[in-house]
């Protein structure tokens, strides 16, 4: 999985925001905004990546479980899939 590349990311007022451009701002209507986990992991996919790959890192940069940082992951995953973010 890799994320596609019509989103930037932009920090405003400490907010981590992603931002549509080109013909994805007539497609999506509004922002995303990431916690630091999810920042991580949309930072790891400019990379193709399993989820696997992805909760291993989200392991080692934070102070979680193994299961949550699974958990946590797929859940980032879906959502961004469902919004069409990503690439399969």
């Amino acid at each position: 999985m890799k994320r596609k590349d019509n989103f930037v990311m932009q920090e405003v007022g400490g907010e981590n925001l992603l931002v549509p451009i080109g013909s994805q701002v007539m497609d999506m209507n509004g922002l995303v905004i990431l916690n630091d986990t999810a920042r991580c992991v949309w930072e790891l996919l400019a990379q193709d990546r399993s989820a696997d790959e992805l909760a291993a890192a989200v392991v080692e940069r934070f102070d979680v479980t193994p299961d949550r940082a699974r958990a946590d992951v797929q859940t980032f995953l879906d959502e961004i899939t469902r919004m069409g973010m990503v690439k399969q």
